[in-house]
């Protein structure tokens, strides 16, 4: 009887994770991933981090070294926004990854192929220092005072990798304010997993063994600079 009814099962079907993956690399966008971690400055009695923490920056949570890798991303409506990441709710999004890339809450995505108009308010430091910027400029449109608009390339320049104001003309002091408005990579937040448990049983081809495989993971992100500083803090 055990022979009868193992003969006449149903022939097997198997998801086949390779092809999810190929088809996440022939179709997804370019991202730069980076794995996020507390930051050791944070107390944990209160959860705060330390506001002047040089790993973190005050915000309480360090990023390691990233790698390039491949995602696909759909809108909110699961309807496939390839076109227009996150412009169904303010700047949220649906991310899948490869199979191989464990994901995890609050890594960072930065889109490669893609650039927004960011605006941030910068300090100036010290004469002859190079001011940060919080994202990389690809390109910028306006720096200015309450009294002056500066031009690129006669008052003031940007380094060659793009995170940083070098100024030619020093006619700010230290702690002057201006304000700056650039193109820059969308960057990304990972929320929270849609679907983190996420396997499948396969066979191999040869012996007929049974393995694990994991399955692309699907994670909720948000436009970093959409997050207020609460979302860090926590």
């Amino acid at each position: 009887m055990p022979e009868y009814q193992q003969s006449h099962m149903a022939p097997r079907a198997d998801l086949q994770v390779q092809q999810f993956d190929t088809a996440i690399r022939q179709k997804g966008y370019r991202v730069w991933w980076e794995q996020g971690m507390f930051c050791p400055c944070v107390d944990r009695r209160s959860g705060q981090p330390d506001p002047v923490c040089l790993v973190c920056q005050g915000n309480g949570y360090h990023y390691l070294e990233g790698k390039e890798t491949r995602a696909v991303v759909t809108s909110i409506n699961s309807q496939k926004m390839q076109t227009h990441i996150g412009l169904d709710d303010l700047g949220t999004a649906y991310l899948t990854a490869l199979s191989t890339d464990r994901i995890g809450y609050r890594d960072r995505f930065t889109f490669l192929d893609f650039t927004v108009k960011y605006s941030e308010l910068v300090d100036r430091g010290e004469t002859g220092e190079l001011d940060p910027l919080r994202y990389q400029c690809n390109g910028m449109i306006c720096l200015r005072t309450l009294d002056k608009v500066y031009k690129r390339g006669i008052d003031f320049d940007i380094s060659k990798d793009g995170w940083h104001i070098q100024w030619i003309k020093e006619e700010l002091f230290e702690g002057d304010r201006y304000s700056v408005l650039y193109y820059t990579p969308p960057t990304y937040i990972a929320m929270g997993p849609l679907h983190d448990l996420r396997g499948t049983a396969t066979l191999f081809k040869s012996g007929g063994q049974e393995r694990f495989e994991y399955l692309s993971q699907q994670y909720q992100i948000k436009r970093e600079d959409f997050l207020d500083d609460t979302f860090f803090n926590r």
